[in-house]
């Protein structure tokens, strides 16, 4: 009697080929959340891709994303009072998914500055730092003679 080993199959090396449609989907929803951050003065670093690959307005207790329609804003909080007051806070949205201590809120454009503002206090987007040229140019001079510098 012979015995015989069976040896598991590799499974076939598969590629995700996107449609041209992806990509400029893709590109629009940047263009998108770009100037929806340049609205609401988010600094640039908070504009990020998330783990598909969408882009995303990165927030510590939310962000904002968009399905090439719309903006949405999706919060998560530490208890019921705080979505609750978070809502409160952004009732110029609409209130799309309501659960116990996160949602989210659909961003009817255009916002006014106060809203602009609320959204990014509530999201808690780091706001970009406004510069004039002389701060501008003393701070790439401090990076210039920093030994850390990546030149």
């Amino acid at each position: 009697m012979t015995m015989t080993t069976i040896t598991p199959r590799k499974p076939a090396k598969t590629t995700t080929s996107r449609r041209r449609s992806d990509l400029d989907d893709k590109a629009a929803d940047r263009a998108k959340l770009a100037a929806f951050a340049a609205t609401i003065g988010a600094a640039r670093t908070s504009l990020k891709r998330d783990a598909c690959g969408d882009w995303i307005l990165i927030g510590l207790t939310g962000h904002v994303s968009t399905n090439s329609a719309a903006l949405y804003a999706v919060i998560t909080c530490a208890s019921a009072r705080a979505w609750n007051n978070a809502k409160s806070r952004l009732s110029f949205a609409t209130v799309t998914q309501d659960g116990d201590t996160e949602g989210v809120l659909r961003l009817d454009l255009p916002l006014t500055s106060a809203d602009a503002e609320t959204v990014r206090t509530t999201l808690r987007i780091r706001k970009a730092r406004a510069m004039d040229e002389a701060a501008l140019e003393a701070l790439c001079a401090a990076r210039q003679r920093s030994k850390f510098a990546p030149c």
